[in-house]
């Protein structure tokens, strides 16, 4: 048993260096893209402020005490920036540190959202003259400005093709009116994490015309409801993504335990059939935010315990890996699975690894 242990060891070490893709893990998610202005602590606060956002998914982030205090201090947390030329202007591509964003979040009692976020299917329907169609072109001016508001909130978008099996399968009135039964049909053969029915039409307001754009989204039963209105395209598709990144925030960001607090968290992976498998689940668990050690403490019949030291809780790490395509929890509800485990209890979770 020791040489088998030894020998694990030794092929984990020489195995370290491979690599895992992850679907709908964000790019970029600590570096901001800013107007370039001569001004260096103007860009440096709008570059602290961006990624703070980003990775808490509060846009209202610089509202909590003691975060406008500290934008002040923004130089502090940069670690490079480049000015990049485009066709309307000097841009700043600022890259900042993870682990001080990070910690300046924590000490503010603000939940962190990693990387690894949900795939978000949307289907699109404006409607003008009283006729509904799909948003399908790509350079049509709703499409870009979402696809830029997306990106800008950290939010992995899928858009459907809207080919002969979506048009078969989903039409413009059942978006509109969500109909989920065809919703849901046309959505699996693209595997979303959520799925958004998003209407958009013009409104008159006091005078003034007006977008107004309306998404639906389904939740362990619950259908979802929300509403926003602008003067303008991108306007509209940035008060959406900023307010649907607030929403899933709040189900799917890690609280993290106060002070130096770490829970000791031991995970089964099952269907590990060679080392490589093995070394890959402990590299992805070792990629999340707030998992500081991870180490495998048991392996027999293709399956593995994993111990976690982490300064998330439980039920963040649950959260965390809910959205990866190579792992899938074998439980039902994981709201019925206690927020702390300590050292020396029972696994917590366990998971099936699913390979590509």
């Amino acid at each position: 048993m020791t040489k088998t242990r030894n020998k694990v060891i030794v092929l984990l070490m020489l195995l370290m260096a491979s690599s895992m893709a992850v679907a709908g893990q964000v790019d970029n998610l600590y570096q901001a893209d800013v107007a370039a202005e001569a001004d260096a602590e103007r860009w440096q606060q709008q570059a602290l402020l961006q990624v703070l956002t980003k990775v808490s998914g509060d846009a209202e982030v610089a509202a909590t005490a003691g975060i406008a205090t500290e934008l002040k201090q923004a130089s502090g947390y940069i670690k490079q920036f480049e000015v990049v030329r485009q066709a309307d202007g000097n841009r700043m591509r600022v890259l900042l540190d993870a682990s001080k964003v990070n910690q300046l979040l924590q000490q503010h009692n603000i939940a962190i959202w990693g990387a690894l976020r949900p795939d978000i299917l949307v289907w699109l329907v404006q409607q003008q003259n009283g006729e509904r169609s799909f948003v399908r072109r790509a350079d049509m001016p709703l499409n870009k400005a979402l696809r830029q508001a997306f990106k800008q909130s950290a939010l992995p978008l899928l858009q459907p093709l809207y080919d002969m099996d979506d048009i078969q399968a989903v039409s413009e009135t059942d978006v509109w009116a969500g109909f989920w039964q065809q919703i849901n049909l046309a959505s699996s053969r693209y595997k979303p994490d959520v799925v958004l029915a998003v209407a958009v039409d013009q409104i008159t307001d006091n005078g003034a015309l007006l977008y107004r754009l309306s998404w639906q989204r389904q939740d362990n039963g619950r259908t979802w409801r929300d509403e926003v209105l602008a003067a303008d395209e991108n306007t509209l598709m940035q008060s959406f993504a900023t307010t649907l990144a607030a929403q899933l925030a709040k189900q799917y960001a890690s609280v993290m335990l106060q002070g130096n607090d770490l829970a000791e968290i031991r995970l089964e992976v099952q269907g590990l059939d060679s080392l490589t498998d093995l070394v890959q689940v402990q590299k992805l668990l070792q990629q999340m935010v707030g998992v500081s050690e991870v180490t495998i403490v048991r392996y027999a019949a293709a399956a593995a315990h994993y111990q976690l030291r982490s300064s998330i809780s439980a039920q963040s790490v649950l959260n965390a890996l809910r959205f990866n395509p190579r792992l899938r929890l074998q439980a039902d509800d994981i709201s019925a699975i206690p927020a702390v485990v300590v050292s020396q209890q029972p696994v917590l979770a366990t998971f099936s690894y699913i390979r590509n």
